[in-house]
C-alpha cells in the first residue's frame, strides 16, 4: 500500500485542469489564473483585462474569473458569452452554468460544442474506461474539465453509463448546488464549510452508505486522508468502509470491459499523454497479482504498457524503478 500512495503521489491531480489553448485575441484566460492544484485556491491576486477591441470581453470574463468559487459570477459569464460565442474556451464553463441551473437542453448542447472542438479520442476513451470503472448507479465525484466534460459528452450525447450520478468539486462548492443533489440524491452535507476542500471528503464520510467513487484526479490531500477506506477499481477508487478484494473487479475492468485503443500509444496529445498516467496504478496492482499467480504472459503485457505510458510520459524512470522495488 505504501509503494501505491507514492505512485499515487506522483501521478495526482493530472488531467483536472486543462491546457492553454492557442493563442488568440483574447486577453483574458482562465488558463492564466494560478490555482493551488490541491485545492484549486487562488495563489494570487485578481486577474486584470486588459486590451482594446476586447475590452468588455475581457471585463465581463475577468469579472466571471475573479469572482468567489462558491458564488461564480455567471451572469458576467453569460455576457462574456453573448460578446463572443466563438471562444470555446467558455464552453466548459457554460455547460457548468446549465448544470448548476439545471437546465438539461442547453447544458447538451454545449456538451455537443465541446465533443466537436476539443474531445480527442484518447479522452474519450479515458472518460469511457473511467465510467466502466463504476459499479451500476454508482456516484463519481471529478474534479476538474477534463475528467469532467468528456464524460458528460458521453453520457449527455452518447447516452453511455447514464445510471453514474457526476459531482464535480467546482459545482459542489455553490451551496444552492449541494442542497439540490442532497436532496436529488440522498446525499448528506455539513451546512457549510470553511474551507471548499473539505467538501470531498465529505462525500463520501456522511455518505458511507452510498457507492461512493473518486477520480483518480481528484486532489490527493483527500485521497491521502481516506487511502484507508479507498480500493482501486480501474480509473477511480471505491470508497468503502470495511476492506475487500478489489483484484477481482479491477482484473475484470481491464481484461473486460476497457477499452485500451489509446492507452499507451506515442502520437496522444501532451495532456493525453499526461493523463494516460493515471493507468499506472491500477496497472501495477494488476502485474503484481499476475506475477504473484505465475501469470506470465499476462505480467510482461501489462508491464510492457506501463512501461510506454510512463516513457510517453516523460516518467520512465521512476516508474522502472518501482516496477523493480
Amino acid at each position: 500500500m505504501k509503494r501505491l500512495l507514492i505512485i499515487l503521489l506522483l501521478i495526482s491531480n493530472i488531467g483536472w485542469s486543462q491546457s492553454a489553448e492557442k493563442k488568440t485575441v483574447q486577453s483574458v484566460s482562465k488558463y492564466s489564473v494560478p490555482l493551488d492544484k490541491n485545492t484549486k485556491e487562488r495563489r494570487d491576486t485578481e486577474t486584470t483585462s486588459t486590451g482594446s477591441n476586447q475590452d468588455s470581453f475581457n471585463y465581463y470574463y475577468s469579472q466571471y474569473l475573479n469572482s468567489e468559487s462558491s458564488n461564480k459570477d455567471y451572469q458576467s459569464l453569460l455576457s462574456a458569452y453573448r460578446m463572443n460565442p466563438n471562444y470555446s474556451e467558455l464552453y466548459f464553463e457554460m455547460a457548468k452554468y446549465y448544470e448548476l441551473s439545471n437546465e438539461t437542453l442547453n447544458k447538451r448542447a454545449f456538451c455537443e460544442k465541446l465533443k466537436a472542438t476539443k474531445l480527442t479520442p484518447s479522452l474519450r476513451e479515458y472518460a469511457y474506461n473511467t465510467l466502466m470503472s463504476v459499479e451500476q448507479n454508482g456516484i463519481l465525484v471529478t474534479y476538474g474539465e477534463n475528467d469532467t466534460y468528456p464524460i458528460w459528452v458521453l453520457q449527455t450525447i452518447e447516452g453511455i453509463r447514464t445510471d453514474i450520478k457526476i459531482l464535480n468539486f467546482d459545482l459542489m462548492m455553490n451551496q444552492t448546488y449541494r442542497t439540490r443533489i442532497a436532496k436529488e440524491f440522498g446525499l448528506n452535507f455539513a451546512k457549510s464549510y470553511s474551507k471548499n476542500i473539505n467538501i470531498l471528503a465529505d462525500v463520501a464520510t456522511r455518505n458511507s452508505s452510498k457507492p461512493i467513487y473518486f477520480a483518480l484526479t481528484v486532489s490527493h490531500l483527500v485521497l491521502k486522508d481516506l487511502k484507508k477506506n479507498l480500493f482501486s477499481t480501474g480509473l477511480a477508487f471505491k470508497y468503502s468502509k470495511s476492506s475487500f478484494n478489489n483484484i477481482p473487479l479491477l482484473k475484470q475492468n481491464w481484461e473486460s470491459k476497457f477499452t485500451k485503443n489509446y492507452v499507451s500509444v506515442t502520437f496522444n496529445p501532451a495532456l493525453s499523454r499526461r493523463m494516460n498516467l493515471n493507468y499506472v496504478l491500477p496497472m501495477i496492482q494488476l502485474a503484481e497479482y499476475y506475477k504473484e499467480n505465475n501469470m506470465e504472459s499476462q505480467y510482461q503485457s501489462i508491464k510492457l504498457k506501463i512501461l510506454a505510458i510512463a516513457k510517453n510520459a516523460g516518467r520512465e524512470e521512476q516508474i522502472k524503478k518501482m516496477l523493480n522495488d
